[in-house]
Parts: structure tokens; C-alpha cells; sequence
């Protein structure tokens, strides 16, 4: 060994001992960590997944988002509801529930259809717990697994809110309700400001929420202020005795990081919502809410033709869709074959020639439409009758409403028919055309025959059809967006070429609630007539987008007519407040009609316990407002706050 070299040897076994660890590293024995997919079960993975890296430059949001056909968002989640409820005078304390899961989220962005973009969505559950009890045994834990096996589907809007949510027409309902609340749980509705207000939904129903932005690059903070409207519970009380409806108070806060294409990446965060009071149970619900990024992977585009494809057999729900009764109930199938009996078209339509009174007439009715369900083939046959000549006009009008009550294609097909035929008689005729626009979900033809004739009908048929079709418009768009949007395109450029029917087009505009038709009612706004802008005003509030906010603001300040400002002031009070605040404040400080002020104190009532703005405001009001009835009205509600 040389005296100059001491430590060579040792050197040399280090590096000896670097190249073995290497390939032990590198040997078949030690492979990368599996990768995990939600939707088929699988052992834990040991391996922590490599951390994302930061996004430090500013991203984009809502209408502005990145979304790319075929990429893949894996997510973990944990959603947990502890609920407590009090009964009125009980001693015995609260009696909680909890209900919790987590497990693994998997979104693939599919495409855009009518304005709304679609995801294909599954679900892999690792824990559950139900009625307070945790589904520990391993056998229970897949058994729960197996409700999530198939993907379901979540179409939002430009903005990002959940408009509707498709699934498997076999899935249990508690996994259906479980979805919908993890998705409610993590939605983000994303405006163009700095700081914005705008309406949700929830599986309670539909609130007000804050956004503003973090501390840090593409993080945000969601408040869920309040409750705007909600369907009258199954338990509430009816008649002239009912305590009415006391919307849930809610209160929540949550953490929002996204990714620099728009789309969630991390959420953290928690909500109140407490009911009751006034002799009801008290019940307080507690949720708290954790969504955390994986990975994103881009997997060639599927499109759409998949969902296409699947959707006869999907079940379409809101977040809000109420829970189904736990009780069995009668298949449809069954419950129509026990309605028609023994019965055939001609006994039927014999009974309903020979009926007199309503009630009768309205189950053979409905018997006549269970046999056009269960026997299609019939359907031209007892089509026939509406065409009689010396056929009652009462019971041509039951067979057509029996038609549309089956809404079979076959029963489709005989209604366009009906709508088509030139030479049927003028009171068949309208009635098969009011019909037609009550099916739910109308055929491609059935619409086309119904656009078809839309300008040759009397004025008064032409009016009905036209609200008609307005109303499709939204009941099109949970399941047909691209139809419903083309149904809108085709009412509005009607609605171009008949200009003293504006009244009744923006009526329809309502009943569709699209914020397509923004700039039809934003142009009626400046029309001459006070009608007309009311009718504004009203399409106008249907609309959940920011631009629709502006609009009615400027309506209340720069309107001449005071019916119209009344109008605002209602529209507003059925809106999310917020964007709202300082037309109002500033409203009632120079409306001169006592009626608009009295109501725009009454928007701000609900709000005096939840923005200083208002409460300030209604301070003012009580004190100065010239007419006494508005100081009192507005001294009424600070009382109400204590």
C-alpha cells in the first residue's frame, strides 16, 4: 500500500457498494409503484405519489378554462356529514347521525354540447360510513365498492356549475345522493372579477356564494352565505295553519387551489346548515369536505358518442333532486299493466265516449295512456279518433293528452302527425300543438313539425306554442343541450321576425332560463313599451351570469317608469345579493315612488343578519325615509335581527 494513498481501498469500497445498491434498485424484484385507477379495487399503494408540481404563474378561470378532450383529473377525497338533531322541549340532548366516505376521483373532460361541457366521471370508495357505523368488514367495504362500478357523467356550465349529473338507471339511490353531495361539496363557479357573488346548488337547494382571491397564486376562498329558494319539504305542513317555509340558514367556508387551465385542484373546507325552529326539530348538519390532486394523464379523446350512446339508459338528476321514497314502489311497468287490466283501445275509447264526469274521464284517460305504453302498435289506431269528423271535441282533446302522457316514440310520431295534417280540423289541430309542447322530452321530429307551423297559427295558438317551446328549452337541456340550444336559436329568430310578440318571446325566454337569450332581453330593455321591459326584467332574473346583474343594477337606476323598477326590485330579491348591494343603497336615496322603496327594503330584510351593507342601509331608511310606512317596514326588520 502507498504511504501517498491511505484511504484508496476504503474509496473503492464505497463505490462498490454505490454500484450493487444501484442495480439491487434496478433488479426485477423491486418494480416503479403501481399506478391506481378508481373503479376497480385494488391493494393499497405503499408508495406515496411524487408531489405535483407548484403552479406559480397566474392561471385562468370559468368561461376562460383550459379544457382538453381526453384529460384525466385523480383526485382523492374525504366527505364527512355529522348531523344533530334537538326535538322542541327533549331532555335527553342532540342525537347525532354520520354519514362519511372516502376513496379515489377520476374526471375526464369529454367534449362541449349546447354550451355545457361534459365529464365522465368514477368513483372508487376505500372507507364508508353509514348511520354512524363504519363498513370495517373487508367483504361489507366491496360490497358498497360495487354500486360505483360504472362511470357517470357531470355536465356543467361555461362557469363551471353543476347542471346536471347522469347515472346508471340501476344505481343504487344512496350512491346517487353520495355523489351528488361530493360534487356539490367541490363545485367552483368562477366570474371574471377579483372578488364575485353568484347562485348554486346544493342537494338542498339553490344559495348565494362569495368568491374572493387567496393569498397565494390561484387560490381562492368560496363563502356559502345563504339559502335563496328551496322546494317545499314532503313534511311541511299544508293549509291555513302551516308555519310556512323557513329557509335552512347556512354558513360555510372553503379553500379553493386551482390549476393553471381553470379546472380544481385541491379543495379544503366546511359548511352549517341548520333547519327547524318554530315547534320543529332543530337540526343541525355539519359537513366538511377535503378533495386532493394526484395526477393528470391525457388519454386520446373518446368524444361523445359514448355518452350519446349510453344515454337511453341513464337517469338524469339536479344536485337538489330530492331523495326517493325509501319504500318499495310499484314498477312502471306493472303499475301500467294493473291501470289497463283486461281492457283494449276500443273498450277504452267506448268508456271515455260514454263517460260524463271529470274524474272518470281522467283515469280512463290515463288507463288509454298506459295501453299506448304497453302496446305501441295500437297507437295509430286510437290516433284515428282525434281525426273523426262526427268525434266529440271533448274526447278528441283526451286521446291527444293520452298521447302525450305516453310519450312513446310511436305516440310522438302520431302527434306530428296531428301538428302536420293541413287538412285537420282547426280545434284538433291547436290542441294537438298545445299537446306536442307539454311532452318532455320531444322528439327531433316532433319539434321540427312544431317550428314548422309556428308562424301559421292564430295569434292566440301561436302564443301558446311559443311558451311551450320555451319551457322545452330547459327541460332539453339536462339531457339534449345541443338540441335545446338549437330550439332556442330557432324561438329567437321568430322572435326577430314577429316583433309585436316580444312580450310573449321574452315570457319564453323565462321559462327557458338560457343565458343565450341574454342579448334578446337585453334589447328589449330599451324598447318603448313599460310591458315590454318588465317582461326584460323577468328573463333577466332567470339568468344565473354576472352580465345579468349589470343589467338589472342599470334598469333600477336609469328606468323611467316605476312599474319597471318594481319589477327589478322582485327580480333582485330572488338573486344573489351582493352584486346588488350598491344600486339598492344608492336606489333609496333617490327613489322618488314610495311603492319601489318599500320593496327594495324588503330585498334587504333577509340580509340584515349577514351584510353590514344592509343593515346600515335599513338603519338609514328607518330614520329618514320620507313615507312612514317605509321607516316602519325597514325599523320591522332591524327588530327581527335584535
Amino acid at each position: 500500500m502507498s504511504p501517498r494513498h491511505p484511504s484508496l481501498p476504503l474509496l473503492l469500497a464505497v463505490v462498490a457498494a454505490a454500484s450493487l445498491w444501484v442495480l439491487v434498485g434496478r433488479s426485477p424484484g423491486h418494480p416503479p409503484p403501481p399506478r391506481r385507477e378508481p373503479g376497480v379495487s385494488r391493494t393499497p399503494n405503499p408508495w406515496p405519489p411524487p408531489p405535483l408540481p407548484e403552479e406559480v404563474e397566474p392561471g385562468v378561470r370559468g368561461r376562460e378554462r383550459v379544457l382538453t378532450p381526453g384529460r384525466r383529473h385523480h383526485y382523492t377525497f374525504d366527505l364527512d356529514t355529522r348531523t344533530a338533531e334537538q326535538l322542541s322541549g327533549a331532555e335527553a340532548g342532540r342525537r347525532w347521525r354520520h354519514v362519511g366516505w372516502g376513496g379515489e376521483l377520476a374526471l375526464t373532460y369529454l367534449g362541449a354540447e349546447g354550451g355545457q361541457h361534459l365529464f365522465e366521471g368514477r368513483i372508487l370508495p376505500t372507507r364508508v360510513t353509514l348511520a354512524s357505523h363504519a363498513l370495517d368488514d373487508p367483504a361489507l367495504l366491496r360490497g358498497f365498492q360495487v354500486m360505483f362500478t360504472r362511470a357517470f357523467y357531470v355536465a356543467q356550465d361555461a362557469w363551471g356549475r353543476v347542471l346536471a349529473v347522469h347515472f346508471d338507471a340501476a344505481q343504487d339511490a344512496r350512491a346517487r345522493r353520495l355523489t351528488r353531495a361530493l360534487l356539490a361539496a367541490t363545485q367552483f363557479v368562477a366570474e371574471p372579477d377579483g372578488q364575485w357573488s353568484t347562485e348554486e346548488t346544493d342537494t338542498t337547494g339553490d344559495y348565494e356564494s362569495e368568491y374572493r382571491v387567496g393569498g397565494s397564486v390561484n387560490s381562492y376562498v368560496k363563502t356559502k352565505r345563504r339559502y335563496l329558494r328551496l322546494e317545499t319539504p314532503p313534511w311541511m305542513p299544508a293549509g291555513p295553519w302551516s308555519p310556512g317555509i323557513d329557509l335552512p340558514r347556512l354558513r360555510g367556508h372553503l379553500d379553493f387551489t386551482l390549476y393553471r387551465d381553470g379546472l380544481v385542484r385541491d379543495v379544503t373546507g366546511s359548511d352549517v346548515v341548520e333547519t327547524g325552529g318554530a315547534g320543529l326539530p332543530h337540526v343541525r348538519a355539519e359537513t366538511r369536505v377535503a378533495l386532493t390532486s394526484l395526477d393528470v394523464e391525457q388519454r386520446p379523446p373518446g368524444g361523445l358518442g359514448e355518452f350519446h350512446a349510453s344515454l337511453p339508459g341513464l337517469r338524469t338528476e339536479d344536485l337538489s333532486s330530492p331523495d326517493e321514497d325509501p319504500s318499495p314502489r310499484e314498477p312502471a311497468e306493472q303499475r301500467d299493466r294493473r291501470l289497463v287490466g283486461d281492457a283494449n283501445a276500443p273498450s277504452l275509447l267506448a268508456a271515455l265516449a260514454s263517460s260524463r264526469g271529470v274524474e272518470e274521464r281522467v283515469r280512463i284517460r290515463e288507463r288509454l295512456a298506459a295501453l299506448l305504453r304497453l302496446h305501441p302498435a295500437q297507437t295509430r289506431a286510437v290516433a284515428r279518433q282525434v281525426s273523426r269528423p262526427r268525434g266529440a271535441p271533448e274526447d278528441s282533446l283526451a286521446v291527444l293528452e293520452a298521447l302525450g302522457s305516453a310519450g312513446t316514440p310511436e305516440a310522438q310520431a302520431a302527434l306530428t302527425r296531428l301538428v302536420g295534417e293541413a287538412r285537420a280540423r282547426a280545434a284538433p289541430r291547436g290542441w294537438a300543438v298545445t299537446v306536442a309542447g307539454t311532452v318532455d322530452q320531444p322528439s327531433p321530429e316532433l319539434i321540427r313539425a312544431l317550428t314548422r307551423i309556428h308562424p301559421d297559427l292564430p295569434p292566440e295558438s301561436g302564443r301558446e306554442l311559443t311558451l311551450a317551446l320555451g319551457a322545452t328549452v330547459r327541460r332539453l337541456a339536462r339531457r339534449a343541450p345541443g338540441r335545446s340550444q338549437a330550439l332556442l336559436d330557432t324561438l329567437l329568430s321568430y322572435c326577430a321576425r314577429h316583433p309585436r310578440e316580444v312580450r310573449t318571446c321574452l315570457r319564453a325566454v323565462e321559462l327557458g332560463g338560457s343565458p343565450h337569450a341574454l342579448p334578446f332581453a337585453r334589447a328589449a330593455l330599451s324598447h318603448s313599451d313599460e310591458e315590454v321591459r318588465e317582461g326584460a326584467v323577468e328573463a333577466l332574473r332567470a339568468m344565473r351570469v354576472a352580465e345579468a346583474a349589470t343589467l338589472l343594477n342599470r334598469a333600477l337606476h336609469d328606468d323611467v317608469a316605476p312599474g319597471v323598477r318594481m319589477a327589478t326590485a322582485r327580480a333582485m330579491a330572488s338573486r344573489a345579493a351582493r352584486p346588488h348591494l350598491g344600486a339598492v343603497t344608492a336606489a333609496l336615496r333617490t327613489e322618488p315612488d314610495a311603492r319601489v322603496r318599500a320593496a327594495l327594503v324588503r330585498m334587504l330584510g333577509p340580509l340584515v343578519g349577514l351584510e353590514d351593507a344592509a343593515r346600515s342601509t335599513l338603519r338609514d331608511v328607518a330614520s329618514n325615509d320620507e313615507a312612514e310606512d317605509v321607516r316602519r317596514l325597514a325599523a320591522a326588520f332591524l327588530d327581527t335581527d335584535g
